[in-house]
């Protein structure tokens, strides 16, 4: 450890980021990632601190801030981002190290709430060094023969027509006044969902529900493979939801997909709503779609209280960075 050198990460260092991801987890991701996560975000830029070794970058953790509303006060909420250490440098208590170095660095200017998905592995280490975790988001989904069988009862919902749109402005409006409000829910803004759907990784799709002329709800989705994963929807009832996630079950059918999924935590408002709108769980430990994603906060002690309860939150998939 002691030839090892902690220090804050510079924003023209994030081209260190693609040979230590390739490093860690064999993942080629390419420098616009990094730039588009953590310094073209409307919300601010990254905290990030490294560990260097003869000037190479070994280990790395970063942090990004969101706006959110808390009870009507627009709040700063850090999530926490990629986490990486060389295999070489393992079990040198680096990720500690370097993420604790960044949550003392927004202490400085905010209080500190960080949140984050986690791994099912690494979370009791990070329960340990004081993160709650709140609740298990599940992978909910709709195969593809299911697709086809809501296909073919669509004329049920036939006075509901969806359209895709490229008008960010109308999905902030329709998210503002249909979307679920908890006492600590996202922002959208023009700006968030610009710079959220321009992740390099992933082509999204916003598609807008009417009937009679009137907006009455919205869908984000992008093609992952031989997958159709949903970002975000939100509607005035079931059967807008409905009218949405039929459109994208068409959309998996003519391209030959295998089916849609998304992810909520089981017993909110918005899981119990996916079930009712035709998704499916696998209630197995094991097997396709089986893994948990823990939900996880970190906060002082004093906003225990404000933070630390799993239905003050909506946790909606475009909050996860990873999508």
């Amino acid at each position: 450890m002691s030839d090892l050198q902690l220090r804050q990460l510079q924003n023209n260092e994030l081209n260190l980021l693609p040979k230590l991801m390739q490093d860690c987890f064999n993942m080629k991701v390419d420098e616009d990632y990094f730039k588009w996560k953590y310094l073209n975000n409307p919300a601010g830029n990254f905290i990030g601190f490294g560990a260097f070794s003869n000037n190479s970058l070994v280990g790395f953790k970063g942090v990004f801030p969101g706006l959110y509303n808390v009870r009507g006060t627009q709040t700063i909420i850090y999530q926490s981002g990629d986490a990486m250490t060389h295999p070489d440098f393992r079990r040198q208590r680096l990720f500690e190290k370097l993420a604790t170095s960044c949550f003392e660095k927004i202490k400085e200017k905010h209080q500190l709430i960080v949140i984050g998905f986690g791994g099912t592995k690494s979370t009791p280490g990070l329960i340990k060094i004081g993160w709650t975790h709140l609740a298990d988001v599940k992978f909910f989904f709709i195969p593809k023969l299911k697709c086809r069988w809501n296909s073919l009862f669509s004329f049920r919902l036939k006075h509901y027509q969806c359209n895709e749109t490229s008008d960010l402005n109308e999905i902030v409006t329709l998210y503002n006044k249909y979307g679920v409000k908890k006492d600590i829910t996202p922002i959208y803004s023009n700006e968030f969902l610009t710079w959220r759907l321009s992740n390099p990784r992933f082509k999204y799709h916003c598609v807008v529900c009417e009937n009679s002329n009137e907006r009455l709800g919205f869908l984000i989705y992008y093609q992952d493979g031989d997958k159709i994963f949903i970002l975000d929807y939100c509607g005035k009832n079931d059967k807008t939801l409905s009218a949405l996630f039929n459109y994208v079950s068409k959309v998996c059918i003519e391209k030959k997909l295998k089916g849609l999924i998304t992810i909520a935590i089981p017993k909110s408002s918005e899981g119990k709503q996916l079930k009712r709108c035709g998704f499916l769980q696998n209630p197995f430990q094991a097997g396709p779609m089986s893994a948990k994603i823990p939900f996880i906060v970190l906060t002082e002690p004093s906003l225990k209280e404000h933070f630390l309860h799993q239905n003050q939150w909506l946790v909606i998939p475009i909050c996860h960075d990873a999508l």
